[in-house]
């Protein structure tokens, strides 16, 4: 592949990063990724300054990165295709494990009950998306 391709999967890598980081704030069953998000600026500033720091990697690194720059439209792209990640954060929690309520990070029976859910819900939920890549990557 080229320089350019190549940078637009490392963006689009960092992006999935990125909203990775939104999907670890809560553990467990609990699926909010956004709350309360005026209370923890700290977790706000690392996130504007990697997306501002990957900018400049992408657009100025040159040959010292080996990034080439991209057009906005493959900017909007790699974004949305990180931001695929809060979908999967949410599937994953879906996802019935059995857990000793007394090893899990200390939160013991604090934790709510979760029903069982099948796999062919989550398959339901999975097909769509791969078909959605899938156009997306075809155009």
């Amino acid at each position: 592949g080229t320089r350019h391709h190549f940078t637009i999967i490392f963006n689009a890598f960092v992006f999935c990063q990125v909203f990775n980081e939104f999907n670890a704030r809560e553990i467990g069953d609990v699926f909010d990724p956004f709350k309360k998000l005026g209370t923890s600026p700290m977790f706000v500033i690392v996130i504007i300054f990697t997306i501002i720091a990957q900018w400049f990697i992408v657009e100025y690194g040159g040959d010292f990165t080996q990034t080439y720059p991209l057009s906005f439209e493959e900017w909007e792209i790699t974004f949305m295709l990180g931001a695929m990640s809060i979908p999967v954060g949410y599937l994953m929690r879906l996802i019935p494990i059995d857990e000793d309520p007394e090893s899990f990070a200390g939160i013991g029976d604090s934790m709510p009950k979760k029903k069982p859910t099948s796999s062919f819900g989550m398959l339901s939920l999975l097909i769509p998306l791969a078909a959605a890549g899938y156009q997306f990557y075809k155009e």
